[in-house]
């Protein structure tokens, strides 16, 4: 078994902030409603932080940031994801200054745009974000410059809807890659371009979004809910277009995710989205170029082994995935998931080697995605220190090593 002071786990953050703050571990425990055993167990690594509720009520009473528990300072540095991070400041002057940078570069056409926006959203999906990074600040300030320049009537509201799909690529992908503050800027302006094109995909769109990104966010949670149901009661009479009703039924899984976190019952949204993939063969033509083409049925049934996770019900995560093949999910990004919810499920029952098998395979087919997510690292990191030792030294090993639980040679330990 290795040393249970190697690697980098949630709880080696946990216990560095709470002796800056100046805290006991009981004290963090009245703070955030958990037992002073389970605080010790989470900071020594013998107990992953395995819960979205957990890390939220955690990062409440230590009075920080989700990313600040997860280490989203060391994702930025990470070579494999460099093109995106570095065209993040970029992006932040195009906001701010709402497309009027010095960039003499001649603007695409809308059309071309909204190729471009498809081909982003694959990207996106299939979780290629070194190939992405480079394409978001052209395709942003081009879309800027065109609702700068849009006339009244339906040329102007093409506009609009076209900015806002790029717009909500670039707060999805800010997002993914744990840049929340500015997701969420991204997002306001998703919701703003939803008001000038009349789309009701875009409205969806951009609360989807917000809601995405207040799960980050301890106190935001009832917030994320109100703002998804809100925007799925005024879009739901007039839904029936084929991303009209994607973008519904996406309000309905996020609905179902938040509150499952909130401890409640998820499964009346999970019925709800089920009734909107079913409508998806006999839907209307589009007439927005706002699409979530990873939602159908295949998705809705991801979905729920995400909230049995989130709920601590492995047995049921183990019983849902034979109901679906991953070759059935729509990207690469939602196969991958698959895999990394049946690994988390089979880590949750200390089965070591299935866990990591599954991991392996997820890796395989979206490792800057896998390779980047918390979860993953936690649960890679807890297996680590728990099983036996040819896992460790062989493939477990090197695993833990790409997903970064294990520390860098003389890094700093908390």
């Amino acid at each position: 078994m290795a040393d249970v002071d190697e690697g980098r786990y949630i709880g080696q953050r946990v216990r560095m902030v709470r002796r800056r703050r100046g805290m006991t571990q009981q004290m963090l425990a009245d703070r955030a409603g958990l037992s002073r055993g389970a605080i010790a167990k989470y900071e020594t690594g013998e107990r992953p932080v395995d819960s979205r509720r957990v890390l939220l009520d955690l990062a409440a009473a230590l009075g920080v940031t989700i990313g600040d528990l997860t280490g989203h300072d060391q994702e930025k540095l990470n070579p494999a994801t460099a093109n995106f991070h570095s065209a993040v400041p970029e992006l932040e002057t195009v906001l701010w200054t709402r497309g009027n940078i010095t960039d003499s570069a001649p603007s695409k056409s809308l059309d071309e745009l909204a190729r471009m926006a498809r081909h982003a959203t694959k990207l996106r999906h299939d979780c290629d974000y070194e190939t992405l990074g480079p394409m978001l600040v052209p395709m942003l300030t081009d879309s800027y410059r065109h609702v700068h320049d849009a006339p009244a009537g339906v040329a102007g509201e093409r506009a609009w809807d076209v900015f806002g799909t790029i717009a909500y690529g670039v707060a999805s992908a800010l997002r993914a890659r744990g840049y929340h503050a500015l997701a969420w800027n991204v997002a306001q302006e998703v919701e703003r371009a939803a008001e000038r094109s009349g789309e009701a995909a875009q409205v969806a769109a951009a609360a989807f979004g917000q809601g995405q990104i207040m799960l980050s966010r301890p106190g935001a949670l009832r917030a994320s809910l109100t703002t998804t149901m809100g925007a799925a009661e005024k879009i739901a009479p007039e839904a029936h277009t084929r991303g009209e009703i994607e973008t519904l039924g996406m309000l309905h899984l996020q609905a179902s995710i938040t509150t499952a976190t909130l401890g409640g019952d998820p499964e009346p949204y999970f019925a709800e989205a089920a009734e909107q993939a079913a409508r998806l063969e006999r839907a209307d033509a589009d007439t927005s170029t706002a699409r979530n083409e990873s939602f159908g049925s295949a998705n809705v049934t991801l979905w729920r082994m995400s909230s049995a996770i989130e709920r601590r019900e492995p047995d049921r995560v183990l019983e849902l995935a034979p109901q679906v093949r991953a070759d059935d999910l729509p990207n690469e990004g939602r196969k991958a998931q698959y895999f990394v919810e049946i690994g988390r499920a089979h880590g949750m029952r200390k089965r070591h080697e299935e866990a990591m098998y599954s991991i392996l395979r997820a890796e395989s087919i979206a490792p800057q995605h896998v390779r980047g997510l918390s979860p993953v690292r936690e649960l890679v990191g807890h297996m680590m220190r728990t099983a036996r030792r040819d896992l460790t030294t062989g493939p477990l090993g090197k695993l833990a090593e790409r997903v970064g639980a294990l520390e860098a040679p003389g890094s700093a330990r908390g």
